[in-house]
């Protein structure tokens, strides 16, 4: 587990207005080679402003992600974080934060997700831009291999993207795309491409589309987008990777039979579960 320590980037005095930010562009580029896969996102915030104002970076990720960059753009020079384990960075973090540098933080944000965050104070009439990197090796579970993209920007993007390519050596047998926020107006827009060891889908919804209704500035897109493939397992072998000395062998025997199995329900009673879970 990974987080991304402080960036020596001194924050600037903000005042105590609302800040007056626009999201310009979401961009997610996914991409899966060999069941792993490497997930970059860009975002472009503008402060409109004519005073310096604190803008705000999140993004949730799988928690068998491990990011491996973040860093951002701040009229035209690069601030590059480093990336520390977990209870080192916590330490500088808290260092960082109070001495006023940036920092961002990875925090338990459900069973399956983390939340990277981060925030930077932006001059007048600047933009920043966020740029994080994150791998993942994918599991097989129940059939399938899962890409889940949490995408929640929680206002209108100028120019929104989500862009996954799929590359599978042993072939593809089937890809399917889908979201928990898709109306019917936002399914035709998610376009995707199969062949037969390559897929491709891509999702880019327009303002307009984005919008709850024609005078709402208030956005559909909040969910999960979710990417769901197999491979070709016709050869009962398997499938055998060989790369720099090292190996890899994936192998699902179809016909196999199924393991027998006790399963256990556990109730917690303690503190953490009073109120509405307990009530569940």
């Amino acid at each position: 587990e990974t987080t991304v320590a402080a960036t020596r980037l001194q924050k600037r005095s903000t005042n105590e207005t609302m800040p007056q930010v626009e999201v310009h562009s979401v961009t997610v580029d996914c991409t899966v080679t060999s069941r792993f896969a490497h997930t970059v996102i860009t975002s472009v915030a503008l402060n409109r402003a004519n005073s310096s104002k604190e803008i705000f970076f999140e993004v949730e990720l799988p928690k068998s992600a491990f990011i491996t960059n973040f860093s951002m753009e701040i009229e035209g020079k690069v601030y590059v974080g480093e990336v520390k384990e977990k209870e080192k960075a916590k330490k500088q973090y808290e260092k960082a934060v109070s001495s006023g540098h940036t920092a961002g933080l990875v925090k338990a944000s459900g069973r399956k997700m983390e939340k990277f965050s981060v925030s930077v104070s932006i001059a007048a009439e600047s933009n920043v831009t966020f740029i994080l990197t994150y791998e993942e090796l994918l599991q097989r579970k129940l059939g399938q291999y899962e890409i889940q993209i949490r995408v929640k920007p929680k206002s209108l993007v100028q120019q929104f993207r989500i862009l996954a390519n799929i590359y599978e050596p042993q072939g593809l047998s089937y890809v399917d795309a889908q979201a928990t926020f898709l109306s019917n107006e936002l399914l035709p827009l998610v376009e995707k491409t199969v062949m037969d060891k390559k897929a491709q889908i891509s999702f880019s919804p327009t303002v307009e589309q984005q919008r709850k209704c024609p005078a709402c500035d208030g956005t559909l897109i909040d969910g999960d987008f979710i990417i769901k493939y197999d491979v070709d397992r016709q050869g009962s072998l398997g499938d055998i990777q060989i790369v720099n000395g090292y190996f890899v062998h994936f192998f699902a025997p179809p016909d196999l039979p199924r393991v027998p199995k006790n399963v256990v329900f556990v109730i917690d009673r303690s503190g953490s579960m009073s109120g509405r879970k307990m009530a569940q």
